[in-house]
């Protein structure tokens, strides 16, 4: 400020200037590893490893902190603990980030969004574990109870059934059908679980599977058989249930057809066309002896016929389907009731063999299932007596289960019952608390004097009290009432446990609500008008039984319509159930239910012997099969030597399939036969070359995806087109059996246009087969991608273009693309194109990476050389202002040819991989072979070359600078590694010595070597950049030189901008870069340097343009690389003269 009075102003102006010191060797490390690590600590997840973070750059400063952000570098093993040299899950890039770490403190880390663990195989695809609280029908650890009678025998035989689990083993593949007939034989039980209902089923003897105790049933088991052969009187006669049968002829064809015409109830027969036997049924319903009763046969001897038959006179009693105890043990002795064979008793308790049903419940803070009791009653109220009979229910606790039998509630009842009670059961789970029913009637108003019933459960009582009538009445003498009558009227019946109330809040304010203080059950029925319909409790606001509507705006939660066998001959459902039992919604399975994977969910599937092959037929693209009738009838055959005949032992025919699986590089090699291939040898008398005709397996051309010999690679199918139908799933359903899709011909609308390739041309289909590497989507195949049906280009365009509504809408996708040839991807090679397809993405459209303020200057992707080209363009982006330190292949074997072929791209591969090297740049060093070190465990493996450069870059710059080679036995000596080598064809790590002929020829291809030289150890010996032209640039120490000069240059220039274009200004930064430049020929980088930043440079036309030129030129200093030293021999005495 200025001095209004004598005093001393002391001002500061810094003219000072220098050049920021350079920050040394700071990598980028780009790695893949697995999600959701522990950190080093083991006290949490390292947050590096988490979604939310992926494609961060982290800049981390010591081993410590790369541990805690990433976690412990993670190499697997075998079975046995043997390394797994190369495999493509290893953290290559952390490992060599940890190693780098031990001699400096900075380097940036940067994890591409891809979960590694994701592509740990399996040969069934991956699930998830189960939410908290889901429940598990354990099928495998229940018992069900089935024991069937034997008349023969006079002794009962425990059953096992069989367990439906699929809707596709059911008729119309919906849960409602029985059992298609394919399943199971003759006399065997099925139960379909599908249902909530759990229907159980026989197979009879025609084949047909009929519901256990339905009429059905009943019809297929014989109260009487007569013997084939028998004979009897024409026009003899019996009375059956007092109904007389005349035979019109002699034979048991006569008999059946009298007992038939004369139309007695209940009463059928026929001849058994297996045995040719005459058998008599009942059909089980409310008809029989008017004395001995419900279903029985009464016979009465006539003129005669009886006898004639073997048939005893009295009354017979059909078969019978009993659902009890194992304390109330049926009597069906000879002796006492006498039952047919076949009658089966359902036994409701555990005990000797019993049912028991065993239901689950999944913790997820436990991580496990747990057991939870469900024990078999027959109604909601005997469960309450059973499970808490002094208190009615209040000592049930919230999540209590029963399993109810005979879910109609049938009954056996008079003549007039035309309902049997049948083999089922449900499994129910108790709420809670009071249970109450809130109607949504508002201000109900009601007819005077309408009546109806309610029953109540009670405490020490199993069955339901008897009921009372509630009358309504009007309090202000009219013929309405409203709910205040009601409620009145209810009271004055006289209930224990229920109250009735009008509501006084909310939207259904003025409505009724019923409730039964112990939280038991009561059901209601009109008796004279409709009361409960008008209070809004009728059956049309009732649930259907065991059914229940979430959220529903109509029904009323704990208000169920009764089932129909609740009352003798009920076929439409009048009364109303109120219970806290709702129907369980749970997983029936023989093992543990997980949940649906999520999207995005990788699987490595690992089967190499599964392969779902399709051929074209012209049109469209079938099932082998269907194109090729006389193939092998299991599909393509796997094995490592050519099969001999098909797999069921026949022989061979035209276009048989092999897959080799000696060769699982080059999965899949497949071979067709042909019975007329061309056949090369040599004759071994003379090694003339000689070609025949014969029977051959002939390789098919994986590359060819053009003509009839060819074959695609695509997904195409997952499903049958009779199994392709969710049944309202919402995942991708169960794959169809390779044998299946072999006939079959459907295909998924996502499939490859068929109209595009010729006929005979194959289509390996890679959404079914095995080896390769999936995704799942989540409702991929859906009506807005694809709607409509019936046109072309709607629905599904390559299966008749049927509407995909109702097909599984998830779908797995290959996630590992083809490569460019167009041959499909498999095995590890499928693994890795899933990591690499990732970090090439990251390094591609990461911005952070592209910003200035990461001041990395060399970059490195471990383990991946298919990303060299993508690094290099990173480099570019950046202005190159780093340097790429690039990876030859672990399998790549180190002999010259082999080098050679790869340096020199001799397969003409497209881009960078374990095929060839296709990059160039003067910002990039590649290196070889790889070398063997050991993880932070102690345990060997095998590490990419870049492992070992960037910690020699790292102590090199640490004794020198950058622009010293990287190489020698003085800077470049490896330190943390023990051997170099390659990975051979057995995934051992084979150890080699990189020798100076092999050093020549990766000298001529610009790869440099790492090798052992006796005395010094590991070392780098190579110092060539991969240039495609010979420049200055050709060498690291010149190119790493330029990347230091570009960032300090710039530094020195940054705060020259906006300064005024004079001559002052160019002086400035004249001098400031010259001291810089003078400074490094003291520091052995440059010999010479010259700066031109006058005039000369800047011309008018320049400076009008705001641009400033600083022109330098500079000679670097070369590494020696080549020393030659001619020594002479001389005669004795003659240096002495030439001294002199």
């Amino acid at each position: 400020m200025a001095l209004s009075s004598p005093g001393v102003e002391v001002s500061v102006i810094d003219e000072s200037f220098y050049v920021p010191s350079d920050a040394g060797t700071t990598p980028l490390f780009i790695v893949a590893s697995s999600q959701d690590k522990q950190n080093g600590a083991g006290s949490g997840t390292a947050a590096g490893t988490e979604t939310a973070n992926a494609n961060t750059a982290y800049l981390i400063s010591s081993q410590r902190e790369l541990t805690e952000t990433f976690g412990d570098p993670k190499f697997y093993q075998d079975a046995s603990g043997n390394p797994l040299h190369g495999y493509e899950l290893n953290e290559y890039g952390l490992q060599a980030a940890y190693s780098f770490l031990g001699v400096a403190n900075r380097a940036y880390v940067l994890r591409a969004n891809v979960d590694t663990a994701d592509l740990i195989g399996s040969a069934n695809p991956p699930s998830v574990r189960p939410t908290d609280g889901t429940y598990w029908f354990d099928l495998a650890s229940s018992s069900y109870g089935i024991f069937e009678w034997s008349q023969t025998d006079q002794k009962f035989t425990a059953k096992t059934p069989t367990l439906i689990t699929s809707v596709t083993d059911l008729v119309g593949n919906s849960s409602t059908g029985v059992p298609k007939t394919n399943i199971g034989s003759q006399g065997d039980y099925a139960i379909n679980t599908t249902h909530v209902t759990n229907k159980i089923y026989k197979k009879s003897a025609i084949n047909t599977w009929v519901q256990v105790g339905s009429s059905a049933w009943h019809l297929t088991l014989p109260v009487k058989t007569v013997a084939s052969g028998t004979t009897v009187t024409g026009s003899a006669t019996m009375q059956i249930n007092g109904v007389q049968v005349t035979t019109g002829g002699t034979a048991l064809s006569d008999v059946n057809t009298a007992i038939n015409n004369a139309s007695i109830p209940g009463v059928s027969s026929s001849i058994n066309t297996s045995t040719s036997a005459l058998e008599i049924f009942h059909n089980g319903l409310g008809f029989g002896d008017s004395t001995a009763g419900f279903n029985t046969i009464r016979f009465e001897e006539g003129s005669g016929l009886l006898a004639e038959l073997g048939i005893t006179a009295g009354t017979a009693q059909g078969p019978k389907f009993l659902q009890a105890a194992h304390t109330s043990r049926p009597t069906w002795k000879t002796a006492d009731e006498d039952r047919p064979n076949g009658s089966v008793w359902f036994k409701t308790t555990s005990a000797n063999s019993g049912a028991n049903i065993s239901v689950k419940l999944y913790s997820s803070s436990a991580g496990a299932f747990s057991a939870v009791s469900a024990p078999l009653h027959a109604t909601n109220h005997q469960a309450i007596f059973k499970l808490d009979p002094t208190n009615g229910g209040t000592g049930l606790s919230v999540g209590d289960l029963y399993t109810q039998f005979n879910i109609t509630e049938q009954s056996v009842g008079g003549q007039d019952d035309t309902t049997t009670n049948v083999g089922d059961f449900q499994i129910f789970r108790y709420e809670g608390g009071e249970t109450i029913i809130n109607s949504k009637t508002t201000f109900p108003s009601f007819t005077a004097n309408e009546t109806f019933t309610v029953r109540e459960s009670l405490k020490n009582q199993e069955a339901l009290d008897t009921a009372k009538t509630v009358t309504m009445t009007s309090g202000d003498g009219s013929t309405l009432g409203d709910a205040e009558d009601f409620v009145t009227a209810f009271a004055a019946a006289g209930f224990t446990n229920l109250v009735a109330s009008i509501i006084t809040e909310g939207e259904f304010k003025g409505a009724i609500s019923i409730k039964h203080k112990l939280g038991g059950e009561f059901r209601m029925n009109n008796t004279s008008g409709t009361p409960l319909d008008d209070a809004g409790f009728g059956t049309s606001a009732a649930h259907s039984y065991g059914g229940f509507t979430a959220n529903s705006t109509t029904l009323i939660d704990n208000l169920y319509v009764a089932p129909t066998g609740d009352s003798e001959d009920s076929t439409v459902g009048n009364e109303v159930i109120a219970t806290n039992f709702k129907r369980l919604s749970y997983t029936a399975s023989t093992s543990e239910p997980t949940s649906e994977p999520t999207d995005g969910k990788l699987w490595y599937d690992t089967k190499i012997d599964e392969a779902d092959i399709l051929a074209h037929n012209g049109t469209t693209f079938i099932g082998y099969k269907n194109a090729y009738s006389a193939t092998d009838p299991n599909g393509p055959q796997f094995s490592a030597t050519a099969p001999t005949t098909q797999s069921d032992g026949t022989p061979l025919v035209n276009n048989d399939l092999w897959i080799d699986t000696s060769d699982l590089e080059n999965y899949p090699k497949l071979y067709k036969y042909n019975t007329a291939a061309t056949i090369s040898s040599t004759n071994t008398a003379n090694q003339v070359a000689v070609t025949t005709t014969g029977a051959a397996f002939e390789l098919v051309d994986k590359t060819d995806q053009t003509t009839e010999d060819g074959i695609l690679f695509a997904d195409a199918r997952y499903h049958t087109s009779t199994e392709k139908n969710a049944n309202n799933s919402t995942a991708a359903g169960t794959a169809s059996s390779i044998k299946d899709l072999l006939s079959d011909n459907f295909l998924d609308p996502d499939a490859p246009d068929p109209a595009l390739y010729p006929q005979g041309m194959l289509l390996f289909n890679t959404r079914r087969s095995g080896f390769n590497v999936k995704e799942y989507k989540n409702n991929y195949i859906n009506q807005t991608k694809y709607p409509s049906s019936g046109s072309s280009g709607l629905g599904n365009p390559r299966f008749n273009n049927e509407s995909v509504g109702g097909y599984y809408p998830d779908r797995w996708v290959t996630k590992s693309a083809n490569k460019a040839d167009g041959s499909g991807t498999f095995g590890r090679k499928a693994q890795r194109k899933v990591i690499v397809q990732q970090l090439k993405s990251e390094i591609d459209t990461n911005q952070a990476i592209r910003e200035d303020q990461r001041g990395y200057n060399v970059i490195a992707c471990p383990g991946y050389p298919e990303v060299i080209s993508n690094m290099v363009a990173l480099n570019t982006d950046r202005n190159t202002t780093a340097f790429v330190i690039g990876d030859t292949p672990f399998r790549l074997e180190g002999t010259a040819t082999a080098i050679q072929d790869y340096a020199n791209n001799s397969a003409g591969a497209t881009v960078d991989g374990e095929d060839g090297l296709v990059s160039s740049s003067e910002y990039l060093g590649v290196f070889y072979p790889s070398g063997l070190s050991t993880d932070n465990g102690g345990n060997s493996i095998v590490v990419p070359p870049s492992h070992m450069m960037l910690r020699t870059f790292a102590n090199n710059d640490d004794v020198a600078f950058q622009w010293f080679a990287p190489a020698g036995t003085r800077r470049g000596v490896v330190t943390n590694a023990t051997a170099v080598g390659f990975i051979d064809s057995e995934g051992e790590f084979s150890q080699i010595s990189v020798t100076e002929s092999i050093r020549d020829t990766m000298h001529d291809v610009k790869i440099n070597p790492i090798t052992f030289f006796s005395g010094a150890g590991i070392v780098n010996f190579g110092n060539l950049t991969k240039t495609s032209a010979p420049s200055a640039l050709d060498r690291i120490n010149v190119a790493r030189l330029t990347v230091y000069l570009r960032n300090q240059l710039d530094a020195i220039a940054k705060p020259f901008i906006f300064e005024p274009n004079d001559g002052l200004t160019r002086n400035e930064i004249k001098q400031a870069i010259e001291s810089f430049l003078l400074e490094l020929v003291g520091q052995r980088a440059l010999f010479d340097f010259l700066v031109v930043c006058d005039e000369t440079n800047n011309t008018p036309t320049r400076i009008d343009r705001n641009e400033l030129y600083v022109d330098i030129a500079i000679e670097p200093v070369k590494s020696v690389e080549f020393i030659f030293i001619p020594l002479r021999i001389k005669n004795t005495g003659e240096i002495a003269k030439l001294g002199n």
